[in-house]
């Protein structure tokens, strides 16, 4: 195993500028295909898998409500008579621009839905009724009744309200359809709420409610972002603009979903940074040199790498909780650069170092590797991709770490020879002058 190391040693010392323009062009190709690679942000990957909990997961995924935002505007004027219903217009006008991430919003009555209830009722109007509506007909019908009738209709139509009244007077001129709407409340499923200025409200009158039904499954995070910081912009504006009288606040699953992508992401960069930082500062500490912890970290660099490209070949999508065991792998995977540059340091002869070094460098990796990939076998598809991600990084970090740092890595003893060389020349030189 070793001699095919040191062929690869000696190619690529031939050929350096070559071998430069090939890792580069490598690490541009992996770049680039790690960049298309689908993150999986829902933090419900993590979750061990049967068949009860797949089931209850479809169902979930099925539940149209399970993807709505709800909205709600609190009054915070305390006044009794104060209307929700200005700051629910300016939401709605707010919202506007957005369409392509919502599709409905639901809690504001139409005119179009109260046309195509009154309709309905008008239609299928016997259904409604029964011998105590017959009762108040049969009132209607008196002559004193009808000319009372028709003097309201008469005075509701040359009040601003006949745009909206006209048409519910011209079919029915004795308000008759009113006695089947009123059955419709008993089909109330709670008495909790009510309508104002065509509204959701609560029954005090202190919360309005509205439902949006976004175009994206609350699990489709890396879309869903977008919209949500939109919505919260909006939020924020609103209760500034309406302080001390009304404050906006929602919840739902798609916001809960981007709030947990979001701390996702945050806590691998954290971890990262500070894993990286403090194995820095202790490397630099150690060897006394600048340089020396780029070398240690590179190979590291390139496996990981070269993992995500194997991966983008591999998986359609991978979880982005798997890449969290980065600060741990940084941690593993730089031990074998560690372990290169301390032995070459104290030995000159490369095709003895790689006899050394290489069989237990990998069977080291190996070893390492196989423990990661027991998580494949777990029914949690952020673990399976976690132990795969993290096995092809660690076995392929000790062959990178094989090929690059004896490359970068000059031994002290090659260093002190040259100026050792030089004395003991110009020594013979002088002796042969004097004689």
């Amino acid at each position: 195993m070793h001699r095919f190391f040191i062929f690869l040693y000696y190619l690529i010392s031939k050929n350096k500028l070559l071998s430069v323009l090939f890792a580069v062009g490598i690490a541009v190709v992996c770049g680039f295909f790690a960049s298309k690679i689908n993150f999986e942000e829902d933090i419900n990957q993590i979750i061990p898998k049967n068949e009860k909990s797949n089931l209850t997961a479809k169902v979930l995924q099925q539940l149209n409500f399970s993807d709505k935002i709800i909205v709600i505007i609190e009054n915070r004027s305390g006044e009794d008579n104060f209307q929700l219903s200005e700051t629910a217009d300016a939401f709605l006008q707010k919202t506007e621009p957005l369409q392509k991430y919502i599709s409905s919003v639901q809690g504001k009555v139409n005119d179009s839905e109260i046309s195509e209830t009154f309709d309905f009722v008008n239609q299928n109007l016997p259904l409604f009724l029964d011998e105590n509506d017959y009762t108040e007909i049969e009132r209607k019908l008196n002559k004193d009744s009808i000319a009372k009738q028709v003097e309201n209709n008469y005075i509701s139509l040359v009040s601003p309200t006949s745009l909206v009244t006209k048409e519910f007077i011209k079919k029915d001129p004795l308000g008759i359809t009113f006695l089947g709407i009123k059955k419709l409340n008993t089909l109330n499923i709670s008495r909790d709420f009510k309508l104002e200025n065509s509204y959701i409200v609560t029954k005090d009158g202190k919360n309005l409610l509205l439902f949006i039904d976004p175009k994206n499954k609350s699990n489709d995070t890396k879309n869903n972002e977008a919209f949500i910081n939109h919505l919260n912009e909006i939020k924020d504006n609103l209760n500034k603009q309406f302080k001390g009288k009304t404050e906006i606040s929602y919840f739902g699953s798609p916001v809960i979903a981007v709030a947990n992508a979001q701390q996702i992401k945050k806590d691998i960069q954290n971890t990262v940074l500070i894993s990286l930082t403090i194995l820095l500062v202790v490397l630099i500490y150690y060897f006394r040199n600048f340089f020396t912890p780029f070398i240690v970290f590179l190979p590291t660099v390139f496996s990981v790498l070269l993992a995500l490209l194997i991966l983008y070949f591999i998986k359609d999508k991978i979880s982005a909780i798997s890449l969290s065991v980065g600060a741990i792998l940084i941690g593993i995977t730089i031990d074998y650069a560690l372990h290169i540059l301390t032995h070459y340091k104290h030995n000159n002869n490369i095709e003895e170092l790689y006899k050394e070094i290489t069989q237990p460098i990998i069977l080291s990796s190996a070893t390492t590797a196989i423990s990661f990939l027991c998580l494949v076998l777990v029914r949690s598809e952020a673990l399976k991709d976690l132990g795969l991600f993290a096995a092809i990084t660690v076995m392929l970090s000790s062959v990178m770490a094989l090929i690059i740092v004896p490359q970068l890595t000059i031994p002290k003893n090659k260093k002190t020879r040259i100026p050792i060389l030089l004395i003991e020349s110009g020594l013979i030189l002088m002796r042969k002058i004097n004689l």
